[in-house]
């Protein structure tokens, strides 16, 4: 009973952290002591090694976590909108605090773990300028994608599923039509059931194809490659937080769509948007404030002593919850080091 209310929880945190930018479920997995069962449950599931004992467990993480992002989806996207540097910077702190929990099983620092973590932080500067560059589509092969990536970034400690689908410009389409999938049903509405589905379904699909790959991919790189593997998230993480700074990005289409023309005007104004004040249609408004070209002119709004202070302060709940969360658990396995036999 125990195990299974640990499983619970660690279900509800997992599905918490893949609903926020730069959070980890699989280090919120892990902070519960669970991870390596988690990863060996769903790598005997799907190589068709059942047991009632895996099932069970990934039953109620699987379950519990759904349940999060079901019914958190839309109050993280309402505190996105009206707390946004806050918001942000939390995150931050967030995604830093999974640090010391991969750096822990990476001592001693050799030559090979520093061009790990070099690997790992130029990844992200590759994806962090796709991103700049252009940006990605938003249709239904993509959406695909994106359930691969978000599923296999959710269950490695220390790489968050949700920034990275922020990073690819699929978080706010993907949270916001799970949000939509739950109002549609509250009120019985076909059409946004439809339009939810069309975009939730192959993320499922990719989700679960994602996890399939990774969860036995993952105990190969582990049991083998242990430290390059490690070192190479930890750099990603690191990494991941150049694009979670707060004045990069705006909230996203969905978070608006929720708000009213007169809320998403001020937000507009706040962010001194060029072009605002002669545009009366709410939907005319949101697609020139998510323009690239036209958010790239923004003039962030300026920091009082008050502001600054109160964004490093969420940075250090953040980076102080996860840390604390992280040392609740079992200590992330280590490759075993190969020994020598010393003849005489």
């Amino acid at each position: 009973m125990l195990k299974a209310i640990r499983a619970a929880i660690a279900g509800v945190l997992m599905g918490i952290a893949n609903l926020i930018p730069g959070v980890s479920g699989g280090t919120m997995i892990l902070a519960m002591g669970l991870y390596e069962e988690f990863i060996d449950s769903v790598a005997e599931v799907t190589a068709l090694r059942f047991s009632w004992r895996r099932i069970i467990f990934l039953g109620i993480v699987g379950g519990f976590a759904a349940g999060a992002i079901v019914g958190l989806a839309g109050f993280i996207l309402y505190l996105l909108f009206h707390y946004t540097i806050v918001m942000f910077a939390l995150f931050i702190g967030l995604t830093l605090g999974g640090a010391p929990l991969l750096f822990k099983s990476l001592r001693p620092v050799r030559a090979d773990i520093v061009i790990a973590v070099l690997a790992g932080l130029g990844l992200m500067a590759g994806v962090l300028l796709l991103k700049g560059g252009g940006g990605f589509p938003h249709n239904m092969g993509m959406d695909f994608v994106s359930g691969v990536v978000g599923s296999t970034t959710m269950v490695l400690p220390g790489i968050s599923g949700s920034y990275m689908l922020l990073v690819m410009d699929q978080y706010d389409r993907v949270v916001g039509s799970v949000r939509d999938l739950k109002d549609g049903v509250k009120n019985l509405d076909m059409s946004a059931l439809k339009a939810s589905l069309r975009v939730v379904i192959p993320v499922g699909i990719g989700a679960v194809l994602g996890i399939v790959l990774l969860s036995n991919l993952l105990k190969i790189l582990l049991h083998r490659f242990h430290r390059p593997t490690v070192g190479v998230l930890l750099g990603v993480l690191l990494g991941s937080v150049v694009g979670l700074w707060p004045f990069t990005q705006s909230v996203g289409e969905k978070a608006l769509e929720a708000r009213s023309f007169e809320e998403v005007r001020s937000y507009a104004r706040k962010w001194h948007l060029p072009g605002v004040e002669v545009i009366d249609d709410q939907a005319e408004l949101i697609e020139h404030i998510t323009d690239r070209t036209v958010w790239s002119k923004r003039t962030a709004p300026p920091i009082t002593g008050g502001g600054a202070g109160t964004t490093v302060v969420m940075v250090l709940v953040g980076f102080t919850a996860t840390c604390v969360l992280s040392r609740t658990s079992k200590k992330p396995r280590r490759a075993q080091q190969p020994t020598t036999k010393i003849t005489q």
